[in-house]
């Protein structure tokens, strides 16, 4: 009973955070703020902001220039009088806010952060350089997707139009079938739950797998399981629907977003196989090319040598799927 209790208060956490940790650059406020709050007040939780002011030997020097004393102690103190600034938009939707201002490489300093907040999603942007002397974040995102244990909510360089996606509508979760894709898949659906929004499940079938099995089979045994993630997804409100299709996992992800009109793409990945879960890699592809942000949830590493690799399961099940 208690590990149910656990699991449930765990899931409830990650669809619904009770504090969130938005790190900032501050050429990325204006595009995450709204997002922070919307997050925010769905969860009824509170923020922190952090601000990584880069080591002196790491501060950017244009080509061809003479390198300049830096007054650091003048950056950290910009950089808080700012945080000030976006604390009272915050503050004034009624929503409890935060500030971190520390010296170190931006990687660090979150996960410092992380730690000391004990924040349950982390909200950042992928691209862009601010003026006071700190690391560019996405030049550290993709470390921070394969090595963070909490959602890691992303917005990308062609995700930047806040307003439309801060509330999703419409959110895409693709799904691998393999692993511990249950907590992600379960993720999912709490959040959707959570905003009323509509849920697409998809599961992309590599070609290679494809074209050495049977297609059709594999394809029917894939709906099926879909289906079965969600027993009374019917029964919903907004229902679940779910999606399969053939093809390279990040272009057909990007398409899938685009026919669904999805607001978010919810993402479960680890470094798995190939044909396994989708690993930090792809994932940091989809969030730098995708229209709209991206939640991410890392697994624990999938081992082949654990679990067999499911599609050779598939074979034997989806003959039995199609006839039925």
């Amino acid at each position: 009973m208690q590990n149910g209790v656990e699991g449930r208060f765990k899931r409830c956490t990650l669809a619904a955070p009770d504090r969130i940790l938005v790190a900032t650059d501050f050429s990325d406020m204006e595009y995450l703020l709204p997002h922070a709050i919307a997050q925010a007040r769905a969860g009824g939780s509170e923020v922190t902001l952090v601000h990584a002011v880069s080591p002196c030997n790491e501060v950017a020097v244009e080509a061809g220039a003479v390198p300049s004393y830096v007054d650091r102690t003048k950056i950290v103190r910009d950089a808080r009088v700012m945080l000030l600034g976006v604390v009272r938009q915050i503050e004034s939707r009624g929503i409890s806010c935060n500030t971190a201002v520390r010296e170190g490489l931006a990687s660090d300093v979150i996960h410092e952060e992380l730690r000391r907040t004990d924040a349950t999603r982390l909200i950042l942007g992928t691209h862009g350089r601010g003026r006071l002397g700190q690391l560019a974040l996405g030049s550290v995102a993709q470390e921070l997707i394969s090595t963070v244990n909490i959602p890691v909510f992303a917005v990308g360089s062609h995700a930047r139009d806040a307003v439309r996606h801060a509330t999703p509508r419409n959110i895409l979760h693709p799904v691998s079938l393999m692993g511990d894709y249950q907590e992600s898949v379960d993720m999912a659906l709490d959040i959707a739950q959570t905003y009323r929004s509509e849920l697409t499940l998809l599961y992309v079938l590599d070609p290679d797998v494809a074209d050495s099995i049977n297609p059709e089979r594999i394809l029917d045994w894939a709906r099926y399981a879909l289906d079965a993630l969600a027993p009374d997804a019917t029964a919903l409100m907004p229902p679940v629907h779910t999606l399969v299709t053939t093809g390279q996992l990040t272009e057909e992800v990007l398409k899938a977003a685009l026919q669904t009109n999805a607001d978010w793409i919810v993402l479960g990945s680890d470094g798995g196989h190939r044909f396994g879960p989708i690993n930090a890699s792809t994932a940091y592809k989809l969030l730098t090319a995708a229209t709209c942000p991206v939640l991410s949830l890392r697994h624990e590493p999938y081992r082949t040598g654990s679990r067999k690799l499911e599609v050779t399961a598939q074979c034997s099940f989806a003959p039995s799927i199609a006839r039925a």
